[in-house]
Formats: structure tokens, sequence, C-alpha cells
């Protein structure tokens, strides 16, 4: 892969804009939401569904029913209740993702399809303001992601702690996967004071490696060796305290505020979630090459668990069948930095809707992404169940 042929293949930048300025970039108004643009990043926290009666209680049956047959199966082919859990909420958000996209207010319609890789897309019916729309999902541990892009390839990981993942604290994994791991990255983590702190900074570069590969399609078979991550944050601190801090998502103000037993962690009753971590944007080396067209943006999650949004040019994309390729409308547009170009030469009021910002996570409650039928029906059951 290494340097990107956009860089030297690209059209000419009119005519480029042009054809941007053909789509809205905005998912319609609709049953899930005022119009608004189509970069999804949702986030659902499994701790906070615990269907009645497990994976064979009424309420998992009915979102269950939400899906076609062979995804169905595909749910229950796992014997572990979190394990279907989490499977079943990743295909709920990808039918949630695309019927806003394209407007519907249930799933009826819509038909999603995988390439050989196994990256899912919107087969039909494609959403006709959104040129590139794609999306991706990931879980680990207690959550489930998914991330959108209207423009850009687009990939989404996300990892746990060891803890949250049930596995022992140790540094077992350290000698198992370091051959996915380059020099640099190697002594990166082996600056923490700790197998956690290694850990945490472990969990970020995995989840960035990740996430550019499931955006091109082929995850760990593209091989995250071919990767170098590079975390700009970590250095601004002073000394490995706090390196440290920054790799777990804290901030020597936040040290202080722990200290004191002041920091909360979780949001006050009625009040949204929030996340005190800051979004940080990670660099990416591939082949060798600084991929300055690529982006990937990171958030820790409560809990700690990292999540990392990739974005590139769709013409990386990896799919031997062709039908991905497929829904692409603007199939010679670059990376983010191509269209930050691009809109340097726009009004800033149409070009804004082009550009690819950080943005944190949404999270969801199991119950926001069903159709409303499904809502209601999920309502009157818990009801009963109450009464009973």
């Amino acid at each position: 892969m290494g340097q990107s042929a956009s860089t030297w293949l690209s059209p000419a930048p009119d005519e480029l804009l042009a054809e941007l300025r053909l789509f809205s970039m905005e998912a319609p108004d609709s049953y899930w939401g005022a119009r608004a643009a189509a970069r999804f990043h949702w986030a659902v926290n499994m701790n906070n569904w615990n269907p009645e009666g497990g994976s064979e209680g009424e309420e998992f049956r009915l979102l269950l029913s939400l899906l076609p047959d062979e995804e169905q199966q595909a749910v229950m082919q796992y014997r572990a209740l979190q394990d279907r859990k989490r499977t079943l909420t990743g295909r709920l958000l990808s039918l949630r993702a695309c019927a806003q996209a394209i407007g519907d207010p249930d799933f009826e319609q819509i038909q999603i399809s995988r390439t050989r890789g196994k990256k899912p897309f919107l087969h039909f019916p494609l959403a006709s303001n959104l040129p590139n729309f794609n999306f991706n999902v990931s879980h680990d541990g207690n959550w489930v992601v998914l991330a959108s892009d209207s423009l850009h390839l687009v990939g989404v990981d996300v990892s746990a702690p060891q803890v949250e993942r049930g596995d022992r604290e140790d540094e077992t994994w350290f000698q198992d996967l370091s051959m996915v791991l380059t020099e640099s990255e190697r002594e990166t983590i082996n600056s923490g004071s700790s197998h956690q702190e290694r850990y945490a900074i472990f969990q970020r570069i995995w989840s960035a490696k990740e996430a550019v590969a499931k955006a091109i399609g082929q995850g760990l078979s593209f091989g995250l060796e071919r990767m170098e991550v590079t975390l700009p944050d970590l250095p601004q601190e002073e000394g490995l305290g706090g390196f440290v801090l920054s790799a777990i998502g804290l901030s020597r103000s936040d040290e202080r505020e722990a200290k004191r037993g002041r920091m909360s962690f979780s949001p006050a009753e009625g009040k949204e979630p929030r996340h005190r971590a800051r979004t940080r944007k990670v660099d990416v080396h591939i082949d060798h090459w600084p991929r300055a067209d690529w982006r990937v943006y990171q958030e820790e999650l409560v809990g700690g668990a990292w999540a990392s949004v990739a974005l590139g040019p769709v013409g990386e994309v990896v799919d031997a069948d062709g039908h991905f390729r497929t829904t692409f409308r603007l199939p010679r547009l670059g990376g983010p930095a191509s269209v930050e170009e691009l809109a340097a030469q726009a009004r800033k009021e149409e070009s804004a809707r082009w550009l690819s910002e950080a943005q944190g996570f949404q999270m969801l409650d199991i119950d926001t992404l069903l159709p409303e039928e499904a809502k209601h029906r999920l309502s009157e059951l818990r009801v009963r169940s109450l009464a009973q």
C-alpha cells in the first residue's frame, strides 16, 4: 500500500469541487433525528442492557427478530450471552446507521452486504445525498461502537483493558503480540511503569492499527506489522508520570482531583454521559511511508477502553468482488487532507460540511437503535414484566 496513488493520480480540483457540490452530505430529517451530517460516532455499553431471560428471553428475541435470518444465525452461533449481546447490538447499530442515512423509519428495505474481507456496507438503497457513505463496527469488553462517514473510508476499533476482557492482568500479551509492533512502538509501550499502564498504551496502538486495516477492508489479514503508530500527545506531558497519565486518558489536573477524592467517573443522575478524555489525533506510517492522507482519532471510553476511528481515501479499499466500490459516487476523492485542500478553494459555508473534524462518541441505549414499532413493543414487554 505504501504511498497513496491518490497523491499523484488525483483529478483536477475544479472537477472534484463541482462533484462535491452535488451532494448535501446530510442525512434527511426522519424518525431517527433531525437533518444532520451522517458522521455517526456511537457507543453502547453492554453493562446497561441486561435482557430478562438472557438470549432465550422475550426481550432478546424481539430485538433478534429485527435481523434477517442469516444474521440471526450469526448472533446465535455464539455460546456466551455477552458475545450474543455484542453481536446483536453491532447489527442493530449498523441497521440504524443505514436507516438514518437514507431517512427510512424502519429496517425493511435495508440490504447490508459484505466484501470478501467481511467489511459491511449498505448495498441498497443508497443514500442519495451521501456519495460515499460507509460504516464500520467493533466490539470488545463492555463496548460496541460504530463510526460512519459520507466521503471517506471509515474503520473503527475498540480495545478494552484486560480486566474488562476477562483476562489476567499480566505481561503475556506483549510476548504474544510483539511481532505486530515496531521497535519504536515497543519502546513506547515499555515506557509505562506498570503492566496496566503499558497495556493502556498498547490498546491505543492496537486499536489505531485495527481501525485503519478495517477501513481498508482487510482487518488482521492486512498485516498490522506494516503500520507504525505514533501517539503525539504522550511526550507533551512532563516526565514519565505525565506520559502514563496521558496514555490512559487523564491529565495532571485529573490526577489532583482524584487524589482529593473529588473526581467522578460516572455521570450525575439525570445528566447525559460525558467523557473527561479529549479526542486525540495519532499519526500513522504504512510500509514506512507517512500517511498524512489518513486521519486517526482516538477517545477513551468509560472503564478504560480506547476507541479509534480511521478515515482514508476510498480508492484504497480492498474489494475483490467490486460490489462495495459500486456504491461510491465520488470514487476519485482523496483522504481528509485532500478534501481540506479543496475546501480552501470554496466558500466557508459550503465547505464546512465536507470537513471531517474530530468528534466524540455519542452514548446510546439499546432502545434508541429500534424502529418505532419495535420500541413500542419493547416498552410494553418491560411494563408487563414489571407487573408480574
